[in-house]
């Protein structure tokens, strides 16, 4: 698999089993959360109410889609790199460079980013919609600025993170760990940008989302209309709480991994299974708090249900075609 290996004693494979057990619940994970997230784009997008109102819950999804991705390429990449190293005694000779443009490592760059991007809009996008309800109707809500300006700005940000991490992996190419992180790859430096994006693009959505809701929530005794707001920014809120909790906790423990003291695996492993988890989880929030994708999603398997039983009636058990209705005597007649 690798053009370059070194052999190895016991001492440095010691442990690899527990990754391998780690990698395998992760990945796992990553393939539950794939599944999720691609009925979540089919039932966004199929539906054209949906397509124009959550621009950012659409955004967000694409971002968990890609990173469920690549925690199952991670997965089976560093299942199969930890189980030749059991069975061969070897490990991989890598540079910077060659870990830069594994697949994988991309598709978790891109996610890392874009996940944390969309958060903070979401939650600029409900604190300027109940601060500034004049100006967000007239200038943002179904504008380019909602359609196409903030997302075209998540996604200018992600490619120049994208072209940042390139540059410093071949201006410095060098020899690196085998198993090819973020930080073995683009350095220490681009790692800590990463953790910190995540850190601060959540905590601040979780700020904001909470200052909207309170504010809301206290409209909405003298203005019944806001009661509608209220229900929105619920599950902005509780999404936002979710990736403050599961998402900037773990990469909190990585910076102090990082520039403070190592954390034991028994801590930082289910720390990045959080990770994994919240991207595989906003479906179910939205199914809880949010009436109308609830509604959506139930018609949508009621449908194919219903079109699934229509083909089973056409058929008969073996395949056959059903037999024409009416009475023996009335096909007789119309046979002759």
């Amino acid at each position: 698999m690798f053009t370059r290996n070194e052999t190895v004693n016991t001492s440095v494979t010691h442990g690899f089993e527990d990754l391998i057990t780690y990698h395998i619940v992760n990945t796992s994970l990553g393939a539950i959360s794939t599944l999720v997230n691609t009925l979540l784009i089919i039932i966004f997008l199929s539906y054209r109410p949906f397509r124009t109102r959550y621009v950012l819950l659409i955004l967000l999804n694409i971002g968990d889609l890609i990173n469920s991705m690549a925690i199952v390429l991670t997965g089976l990449n560093r299942i199969e790199l930890y189980s030749t190293a059991i069975r061969t005694m070897t490990l991989p000779v890598r540079t910077s460079v060659e870990c830069a443009i594994e697949p994988w490592l991309i598709l978790k760059l891109i996610g890392d980013i874009l996940i944390p991007v969309s958060t903070f809009w979401m939650g600029v996008e409900r604190l300027v919609a109940i601060l500034f309800p004049i100006f967000y109707r007239f200038s943002v809500d179904g504008k380019a600025v909602k359609y196409l300006v903030v997302p075209g700005i998540s996604l200018l940000f992600v490619f120049c993170s994208i072209c940042v991490a390139f540059y410093l992996a071949f201006t410095e190419n060098h020899l690196t760990s085998f198993y090819c992180g973020r930080k073995a790859a683009f350095g220490e430096g681009f790692g800590t940008f990463i953790y910190c994006c995540n850190i601060t693009c959540n905590v601040a959505s979780t700020i904001f989302a909470t200052a909207a809701y309170f504010k809301a929530l206290n409209l909405s005794k003298t203005q019944p209309r806001m009661q509608r707001q209220v229900n929105v920014i619920r599950y902005y809120l509780l999404i936002s709480v979710l990736s403050t909790l599961l998402v900037s906790l773990p990469n909190t423990i990585a910076l102090f991994q990082l520039y403070v003291e190592k954390v034991s695996d028994s801590l930082s492993k289910p720390a990045y299974w959080m990770q994994t988890i919240n991207s595989g989880i906003h479906f179910f929030v939205y199914l809880a708090l949010n009436k109308e994708f609830r509604a959506r999603t139930f018609r949508m398997f009621k449908m194919v249900h219903s079109e699934e039983m229509s083909l089973s009636k056409k058929q008969s058990p073996d395949g056959c075609d059903t037999p024409l209705r009416g009475s023996a005597k009335t096909l007789t007649a119309r046979t002759n």
